[in-house]
């Protein structure tokens, strides 16, 4: 059927479930001799330079950043990076993983950075060293929130095969239900293999993997938004037991639903800007 038949279609964007993770986050000082080179960027880098001259290449771009300036760093490319001066280079950033980012063009270094996204990155790696909710809580919101000032509003579209969009149309629509990998293939008409394959070339994980991350990103939504019952959100996220629902979502989340529901209200209560730190991770 042609697109402009239908008269209702559940589209899925697939950045709503992309997930940020807060990998590593560093306040360093560099020798004046200091390079690395790495064949392959293993993952999204920000830095914030503070002192010196910091020489980057990441495929074919090259640049030197200074004080005050901003590199951002897509996984993927061989990366050198240098102390481009004769004095120490002083670095603040953070790694991290977004599947996405290798789709969306960003400038290696941003030259004119707001003072916001300079307080984020730096609130980031503070965050990062503090205790155990603020590395869990507030350093991946305000690693996101960095995300947020970088990555252009309007995103490029991915181009999915029809086969792979129903199946992400049929997830979106099912999850909640019993859904294993035969009856998803079999709601758009190919072999699990076939759809395993399809899925994984184009969305980047299996299809059972995206399954869960969806039900538990809904999950997550759920218990910071509303007011259900932990054991019930678990159960119409699509997991068969209480149990079941909290090994997962502490895997995905590195926290249990409850400690998440009790630390975010904590939060808000004594930030309301917390509030509006609806995390997508």
């Amino acid at each position: 059927m042609a697109d402009e038949a239908w008269i209702r279609r559940a589209h899925v964007d697939l950045w709503e479930t992309t997930s940020v993770r807060l990998l590593e986050a560093y306040d360093v000082e560099a020798a004046p001799h200091w390079r690395l080179e790495l064949d392959h960027q293993p993952y999204g880098e920000i830095w914030l330079v503070r002192d010196g001259r910091c020489a980057v290449t990441l495929g074919d771009e090259h640049a030197l950043a200074g004080p005050g300036e901003v590199v951002v760093l897509r996984p993927g490319r061989r990366r050198v990076s240098a102390n481009g001066a004769s004095g120490p280079l002083a670095l603040v950033g953070f790694g991290f993983s977004l599947s996405a980012l290798s789709e969306v063009e960003l400038p290696l270094v941003i030259r004119d950075p707001s003072e916001q996204l300079r307080r984020l990155i730096a609130q980031t790696v503070g965050a990062a060293h503090g205790d155990r909710v603020d590395r869990v809580l507030r350093a991946r919101a305000l690693a996101e929130l960095t995300l947020a000032e970088i990555v252009p509003a309007e995103l490029p579209p991915r181009d999915l095969r029809p086969e792979v969009r129903s199946a992400l149309d049929h997830i979106a629509a099912h999850f909640g239900e019993p859904l294993d990998l035969a009856g998803l293939a079999a709601s758009v008409h190919l072999s699990p293999k076939h759809l395993s394959r399809l899925f994984r070339d184009a969305v980047g994980i299996a299809p059972m993997a995206y399954l869960r991350r969806h039900r538990l990103h809904w999950a997550r939504e759920q218990l910071i938004a509303g007011d259900a019952p932990v054991t019930e959100i678990g159960l119409a996220a699509g997991f068969k037991d209480s149990a079941h629902f909290s090994r997962a979502f502490r895997a995905e989340h590195g926290v249990s639903p409850r400690a998440l529901r009790t630390t975010t209200r904590s939060l808000r209560a004594s930030d309301p800007s917390v509030a509006a730190v609806r995390s997508s991770s």
